[in-house]
């Protein structure tokens, strides 16, 4: 037992050497140390500061510069704290990093009027006082009314609102912005499948795009389809449509028809009897879809003068005729160019020549206006009277700018191309008359 004491005697210095270095070392570790603030950011550690003050200052700024950029308040969303603790020197950040941090956790929000279309938000305005101007300015754009039309209704196609709500800075728009936004709308891809008796002009007609479109997004080295062949559409809506109704009254004239009577006996060409248009006054009741005429009921109809037909003469071999003073020339200009996308066939008694609605119709040749007015399913239309036999109808126009009776020169606009009466996009529906018997405008075009 005494030898085990001395033994542990003779080991006392040693142990006291070793809990002095051990001391030391300890002090020497927590005088390299230096106190910081570990910064949690929604219960997150995102960095470790020597001052939260500078935080709170750096973060005022950016509040400050947010509201200023956007003019109006904002909210970050975000919950900040702050636990004192030791750490290294080199594990502090940087002040010049702090905004940094900051700006890239930190989700800021700014008070917004949200436009929503169907449940589905599209739009981020200031506040709900612009949004509500922006949409009734919409309306008000698409509800001209002619002479003698009064306002029966108007609203929107779709379920709009305008919801109160917060979203990024960076996600407001201005209201031309807006506009913009909803009036190009979006550009979804669609599956169409080739059937029987498909081309890519019929194609481009019924789903209101152009040719070239087509050939674009499916990267077509030609235009021969095959059956059965999947395409892809991308075809832009407006997230917006107004939906207006009007009611109206007018005097429209109704246009004479003409008969040609063949004489085998006759190499000539007469005019038994002189045609004349005739006269009705109508009260009728449209639905428009921003601004364009999707359907039209006739309320009510006077005749006002009943048409004289024109009725010819015509011999077997006929010689050619001088032109009636301000007369066509013969040949028939282009009076839009576009794809056609329907052919001159049985059924069909014309060209279609698909385009941008509102591009100007042109008259074929010179001539006088016989009718221009809203026509059943031809939607607005125009007649002109070349002479010589030749007549030219234009149909499906947006807008009529030619009047009857107006002598009209080849070249001259007419009309704007659309896509009133019964049409399925916007293009010109063309036909040429001669003597009264629809011809192929093919082969009168130059």
């Amino acid at each position: 037992m005494i030898a085990n004491f001395n033994e542990y005697r003779d080991r006392l210095p040693m142990v006291a050497v070793s809990l002095v270095i051990v001391v030391v070392l300890l002090v020497g570790l927590i005088g390299a140390k230096t106190a910081a603030y570990a910064v949690y950011i929604d219960d997150n550690e995102k960095m470790v500061v020597r001052s939260s003050t500078k935080v709170d200052q750096i973060k005022a700024q950016i509040e400050a510069e947010i509201m200023e950029k956007h003019n109006g308040e904002m909210k970050i969303c975000n919950v900040i704290q702050y636990k004192k603790t030791w750490v290294m020197p080199g594990a502090i950040t940087p002040e010049e990093k702090i905004k940094q941090v900051l700006l890239n956790e930190l989700d800021i929000k700014a008070p917004v009027a949200a436009i929503s279309v169907d449940g589905k938000i599209i739009a981020y305005i200031a506040d709900s006082e612009q949004a509500k101007l922006l949409l009734e300015d919409m309306k008000e754009e698409y509800t001209q009314l002619g002479e003698d039309e009064k306002l029966l209704e108007v609203s929107f196609a779709e379920k709009v609102e305008i919801k109160k709500g917060l979203a990024d800075p960076e996600d407001l728009l201005s209201i031309e912005e807006a506009r913009n936004l909803i009036t190009t709308g979006t550009s979804a891809p669609q599956k169409y499948i080739v059937e029987e008796g498909d081309c890519l002009w019929l194609i481009a007609r019924k789903n209101d795009m152009y040719v070239d479109d087509i050939i674009k997004a499916n990267q077509l080295k030609k235009e021969d389809l095959s059956l059965g062949q999947e395409l892809i559409l991308e075809k832009s809506k407006p997230y917006i449509s107004v939906l207006s109704k009007v009611e109206g009254e007018k005097t429209e004239t109704i246009p004479y028809e003409t008969q040609v009577i063949v004489d085998k006996s006759s190499s000539s060409i007469k005019v038994q009897q002189a045609g004349m248009d005739g006269q009705k006054h109508i009260a009728y009741q449209a639905t428009l879809i921003n601004g364009v005429v999707q359907d039209r009921e006739i309320l009510e109809e006077n005749i006002i003068k009943e048409p004289v037909k024109k009725v010819i003469i015509k011999g077997s071999q006929v010689v050619q005729v001088a032109s009636r003073s301000g007369g066509g020339t013969g040949a028939l200009d282009w009076p839009v160019y576009g794809s056609i996308s329907q052919y001159y066939r049985s059924g069909h008694r014309a060209i279609d020549i698909a385009t941008k609605r509102g591009t100007p119709i042109k008259a074929a040749d010179s001539g006088y206006v016989t009718f221009a007015g809203y026509q059943g399913g031809y939607g607005n239309f125009i007649i002109v009277d070349h002479g010589n036999g030749i007549v030219t109808r234009y149909a499906h126009c947006d807008s009529l700018i030619a009047s009857v009776g107006q002598k009209v020169d080849k070249g001259q606009t007419i009309a704007t191309l659309g896509s009133t009466g019964r049409s399925t996009g916007p293009h010109l529906h063309f036909e040429v008359q001669s003597y009264g018997s629809f011809q192929n405008p093919l082969n009168y075009l130059r």
